[in-house]
């Protein structure tokens, strides 16, 4: 399984997030920035990278509120990739 390991710590907005995300997995120029784009990605398909994938997303403690709770929606969004979809996905918060 490919470790996708991204940090945090200068995050101000969600647009940092997937600034940090899509490149890692070779997202194509025509990818969008929002949670429906990013759920449709999960299953393969679209990126460079195929699940299975873990990200790990450190030094997240020090978020403003508005990250972290977008943050939330992503785990959302991975969970649902994995329960519903069968997506071999993951996000973790160490």
């Amino acid at each position: 399984m490919k470790l996708i390991i991204l940090d945090a710590t200068a995050w101000r907005s969600p647009d940092d997030f997937y600034s940090a995300l899509l490149p890692e997995l070779g997202a194509p120029a025509w990818h969008g920035r929002n949670l429906d784009a990013l759920d449709d990605s999960l299953y393969g398909g679209i990126d460079e990278v195929e699940p299975p994938f873990t990200v790990i997303i450190e030094n997240s403690t020090g978020l403003s509120a508005d990250v972290r709770a977008f943050l939330a929606k992503v785990a959302d969004v991975f969970a649902d990739a994995r329960t519903l979809h069968g997506a071999d996905v993951a996000i973790n918060f160490p």
